[in-house]
């Protein structure tokens, strides 16, 4: 009996101590890798975990989070834009980026869209522009139609016009986010793609071409978190731990898991419900079959007592 017993706890046992073992050396291996893994390129200088080089040594890094080096200069590619990595705070878990096609002021569409169209980063790694005020992208898009202000439209306050890709009857607009967004687009007009911006002026004021350039120039701020990647990985989503939205850097965790009902448990649900449904009104019937018991004990001696006066009389 003994040794059966000391079977069941060695299966039992067995997968959480090996689970915790993996996860001993996968905390090894990433503060290995982390403590002695960093590298340069131009004036990005102490790139180290989770980010590598393009051909570092073999377990220097996350490889999800590569990083290549081109004419010194730093770049990450994601969406499937090309960004020029112009610093990195590992302090907040972000990286200050620049689109290629921006980077030296020329007129240009992004090299990607970063953003979907609602304004949100999809890659589980990077979790979005910190700039979440109005006015944090720029989109880009175009018309068959010639874009002016008649009879006080609202999608045409903040319409700048990109000079080098308005030709042969096809208009270019760089569009800043304002209240009207990518619901309120003329109808000859379509996005094309849109790239984030620390813009901090007057939405409404429709800046210049060369105003909405230079803040093109300067780049955006993107975060990114392991944590989300994991989840991912685990098949899980990814969301702000609700006691520190205020917090730098961001924490993210895992978003639990709200598991659905079988039929059979749904089933036994409804059947626990009724048996104790059954119980408690069983209860309340024994409980009141006691209280008239007992107050029938109690009146009983009076009547007798009454009795025995009306015969003596």
């Amino acid at each position: 009996m003994r040794k059966g017993s000391t079977s069941i706890a060695s299966t039992v046992l067995f997968p959480d101590v090996l689970a915790f073992l993996l996860f001993l050396v996968q905390v090894q291996a990433r503060n290995l890798n982390e403590a002695d893994c960093s590298s340069s390129c131009g004036d990005i200088h102490n790139i180290k975990y989770p980010f590598h080089l393009k051909g570092d040594p073999s377990g220097c890094g996350d490889p999800d989070f590569e990083f290549s080096c081109v004419n010194n200069k730093t770049i990450l590619e994601i969406f499937p834009g090309k960004y020029y990595v112009k610093n990195i705070s590992y302090t907040d878990n972000l990286l200050r980026l620049v689109d290629v096609n921006f980077a030296n002021g020329s007129c240009s569409l992004p090299s990607g869209s970063i953003e979907n169209s609602d304004g949100f980063v999809q890659d589980v790694r990077y979790k979005g522009h910190v700039n979440y005020t109005t006015g944090s992208r720029i989109r880009f898009v175009k018309c068959s139609r010639n874009v002016t202000l008649q009879n006080n439209e609202k999608y045409y306050y903040n319409y700048t016009e990109v000079p080098c890709l308005t030709r042969n009857g096809t208009y270019t607009y760089a569009v800043l986010d304002g209240m009207y967004t990518a619901m309120d687009y003329p109808p000859t007009c379509s996005l094309v793609s849109l790239a984030p911006v620390d813009y901090h002026e007057d939405v409404y004021k429709s800046p210049t071409y060369e105003a909405i350039v230079k803040e093109l120039q300067a780049g955006f701020d993107l975060g990114w978190s392991v944590e989300c990647r994991d989840c991912s990985l685990a098949g899980k989503h990814c969301v702000i731990d609700d006691k520190a939205w205020d917090t730098r850097p961001i924490i993210f965790q895992c978003a639990k898991d709200y598991k659905e009902l079988t039929q059979f448990e749904a089933r036994l649900i409804i059947v626990g419900i009724c048996v104790a449904g059954v119980i408690g009104l069983l209860l309340i019937v024994a409980v009141l079959v006691f209280v008239i018991r007992k107050y029938k004990k109690r009146n009983k001696p009076v009547k007798n007592l009454q009795n025995q006066q009306s015969s003596t009389l």
